[in-house]
């Protein structure tokens, strides 16, 4: 793994990983982390456009693309 990416994550630098059978999307990382910041922040979309450094109306429109508002059929991280 990245070791940027190991000390941006807090990992242990000296732990070996296993390559995993898939790597996720850009997309789907967007989603999960999306989801993952409404979670804790108690859908607080200003919060979280904040937190990702966009307008408000780009975090609805993609809450709109990806499904994660409140009553939606999907889960946030299925």
């Amino acid at each position: 793994m990245n070791v940027y990416l190991q000390r941006y994550l807090g990992l242990d630098e000296s732990r070996v990983f296993a390559k995993p059978a898939g790597f996720p999307t850009l997309k789907a990382l967007e989603r999960d982390y999306i989801g993952f910041l409404l979670e804790v922040t108690d859908h607080n979309r200003a919060e979280v456009s904040r937190i990702l450094a966009i307008s408000r109306s780009t975090l609805y429109h993609k809450i709109r693309r990806y499904r994660l508002g409140p009553g939606e059929s999907d889960a946030y991280f299925s």
